[in-house]
């Protein structure tokens, strides 16, 4: 589809090995051979390397690029900064050289103003997801697990390393097990280096039948709209893509705050937002949640919506076009300002 729309691109080789070993300083010398061949309007940095990012931008001259826009995207989550964070940080010096920075949520941008960016140069574009009509018929997934027909399933997707928690989940889901009026499973969808210490505890909460370990699966949408609800305990996130796939489906969330999540979910309307280490009221809300089919489905309502409304790709990819195009149109406004 990328060539079919005239796109090209170009693979900087040597900045990753994968599995989170990145050399960001590799980044460098292939940027800027990229740039002397594309010569670009606008140049997008898409990951947390600043200090790499500004100083390519700063050798770009030295090829012969010279006119282009320089636009930082965040990645990943960005912590409010302490009294030194405030007043010397990457963003900071990045902001020197970089005319535009964006953000996936409101945290984001708040905390780069707090580093100095000014903020009428930084806007929030909501990571966001395509659209998916349900492929398989209903019932597939309790089938294939063996599971009653009448099984509330409850799903958590992504890597089960210690930021995601998938600990806290599944003790969260023990207590909600012998109180919940119907047969309850948990869905954990992805896979990581705590796998066997999470399936060891649900052995040791005597909850073993109830966990199932689906593993890495290229049908996740699939299996959420077989789900009955989302729950998510992460750390760390930005505008994570787990709850916003949630929505998409149109289930409810019980999530613990972190990054976008009370941006992505109205708590009350579309699910629930309890703080980090909230483990009572988490049980609380997923109990709540695994017994009442008619709060799930009018929660569920409202994910949705607020999917359509805010998180769908083609608002976001819109949203980036007219970024772009607003900045380039402003250089060259100024140049032509400049050049008479």
């Amino acid at each position: 589809r990328f060539r079919e729309a005239g796109l090209r691109w170009h693979v900087l080789e040597g900045w990753s090995e994968g599995g989170g070993v990145e050399h960001p300083w590799a980044y460098c010398l292939p940027a800027l051979r990229t740039l002397k061949v594309e010569r670009p309007d606008v140049a997008a940095v898409h990951f947390g390397n600043e200090l790499p990012a500004l100083v390519t931008s700063l050798l770009a001259p030295l090829v012969g690029v010279r006119r282009q826009c320089w636009v930082w995207q965040q990645h990943q989550q960005i912590q409010d900064p302490g009294w030194l964070g405030k007043r010397i940080s990457r963003i900071r010096l990045l902001s020197l050289r970089f005319d535009h920075f964006i953000g996936v949520y409101t945290g984001g941008k708040r905390s780069m103003c707090l580093r100095g960016v000014p903020e009428n140069r930084v806007s929030v574009n909501h990571n966001a997801i395509h659209d998916q009509a349900r492929e398989r018929s209903p019932g597939w997934l309790r089938q294939e697990l063996e599971l009653p027909e009448d099984s509330v399933l409850i799903a958590t997707t992504g890597w089960i390393i210690p930021r995601k928690r998938m600990e806290f989940i599944v003790r969260g889901f023990a207590n909600v097990v012998d109180d919940a009026e119907k047969h309850c499973a948990l869905l954990i969808v992805g896979d990581g280096p705590e796998k066997d210490r999470l399936s060891q505890l649900a052995s040791d909460l005597g909850i073993s039948d109830r966990v199932a370990f689906l593993g890495l699966r290229r049908d996740v949408r699939e299996v959420l709209f077989e789900s009955d609800l989302l729950v998510h305990a992460s750390l760390a996130e930005t505008c994570t893509y787990a709850i916003t796939e949630s929505m998409a489906v149109g289930i409810p969330a019980v999530v613990t705050e972190a990054g976008a999540a009370h941006e992505q979910i109205a708590s009350g309307e579309s699910g629930w937002v309890v703080a980090r280490d909230d483990a009572e009221g988490f049980a609380k809300h997923l109990l709540e949640l695994a017994d009442d089919a008619p709060l799930r489905h009018r929660l569920g309502t409202e994910a949705r919506k607020r999917f359509e409304q805010s998180f769908r790709i083609e608002q976001s990819a819109e949203a980036f076009h007219e970024t772009y195009r607003q900045l380039a149109a402003d250089r060259d406004a100024s140049q032509t300002v400049a050049s008479t």
